[in-house]
């Protein structure tokens, strides 16, 4: 019997997967419209709370204003975006010819005679696959906007019977209780991660377009959105959202003063806020292993691309909340989690 649920068990795994990645294109603008929807929640509880002398804000006003937050940053973006992109490509032969330059003092500095032409020294820089991914995800996304905002309103409508279905569902039921703690557990832990994900990510896009715009690297905006949006992507994305801002200062000035500045400030910035700061708003909420983090990241990304990356950490809490519940995978739940520690409130588990 044993063997059968295991079998069983890695059937669905198996069943599960091949579903995600068939269903890719519907799937993903699903999951894009629920963190969407997540923030919504998360600003119009921040607007609920506003109080002016004993007057609050009420809770349908709270919501219509973060959704019309939330709409005005989207056209902001899509216009800075759209813009920035013509500036970039009507900008492309000056950083070109500013490369050559900058690669010919660097040879000659070194003594290299023969200096390798400005395609060999791009062909040994293979950031091709994962720009082409990005580009193509946020095609994708764009493409999907209109889908997107669908789910997104049609999910704030069915939000107040969620609880009522659920609890209708669960009439009479012995676990009925532990449903709603486990629901409400991944809720809160989800909502902690994407709100402090969310303004970390904006406070360091905010303090990187400070630095760039100093420096007078061009595209200051887009590139703050960029860092913005690769802080979402544990460890990897913050490493890239140094780079690339660095490769055009390069490529811009025909000096390396500038990169030196921006290089060094924006690893200043993200070390601060991301080994410092963050780690004090999100406290221990999640429990996730550094490791489990990584591979989580490698898993959902081959799963769904860049977008499996962004929502590979929620993906992880959800799981690992989950395992808990049950005797036969809480020991998957333990190895999930940073300290082997399951917090008191999962202590009441399903039986199987």
């Amino acid at each position: 019997m044993g063997v059968l649920s295991y079998a069983g068990g890695l059937g669905l795994i198996t069943l599960t997967v091949y579903i995600m990645v068939i269903g890719r294109d519907l799937l993903v603008p699903f999951m894009i419209s629920i963190v969407i929807w997540y923030l919504i929640n998360i600003l119009s509880d921040y607007y609920h709370k506003i109080t002016i002398g004993k007057w609050q804000i009420p809770r349908v006003v709270s919501y219509v204003a973060s959704l019309l937050t939330i709409a005005l940053i989207l056209n902001f973006l899509i216009g800075m975006i759209s813009s920035n992109i013509i500036e970039v490509r009507d900008a492309a032969p000056l950083y070109q010819e500013n490369f050559i330059k900058l690669t010919a003092r660097i040879f000659n500095l070194l003594g290299i005679e023969k200096e390798p032409n400005f395609a060999q020294v791009i062909h040994q820089i293979n950031l091709t696959p994962f720009i082409t991914n990005l580009a193509g995800t946020l095609a994708a996304l764009i493409g999907s906007a209109s889908l997107i905002l669908i789910y997104v309103l049609f999910i704030m409508l069915e939000q107040k019977y969620f609880k009522v279905k659920l609890s209708h569902l669960l009439n009479g039921s012995s676990h009925r209780e532990t449903v709603f703690m486990i629901i409400e557990q991944i809720s809160t832990d989800v909502k902690t991660y994407i709100g402090v994900k969310t303004f970390v990510s904006a406070l360091t896009g905010g303090a990187c377009y400070l630095v760039l715009v100093t420096v007078g690297v061009n595209n200051a905006s887009f590139w703050a959105f960029f860092i913005f949006l690769l802080n979402f992507i544990p460890t990897v994305g913050s490493m890239l959202a140094v780079l690339f801002p660095s490769l055009l200062s390069l490529v811009q000035f025909d000096t390396f003063t500038p990169f030196f500045i921006v290089i060094t400030s924006l690893i200043t910035i993200q070390l601060l806020i991301g080994n410092i700061l963050e780690p004090k708003l999100m406290g221990n909420s999640l429990n996730l292993s550094p490791l489990v983090v990584m591979l989580s990241l490698s898993l959902w990304g081959s799963i769904w691309g860049i977008a499996g990356m962004f929502l590979s950490v929620p993906f992880t809490v959800i799981l690992m909340i989950v395992f808990s519940q049950f005797p036969k995978t809480k020991p998957i739940a333990i190895l999930l989690s940073q300290d082997g520690n399951i917090r008191p409130r999962d202590s009441v588990m399903l039986e199987d």
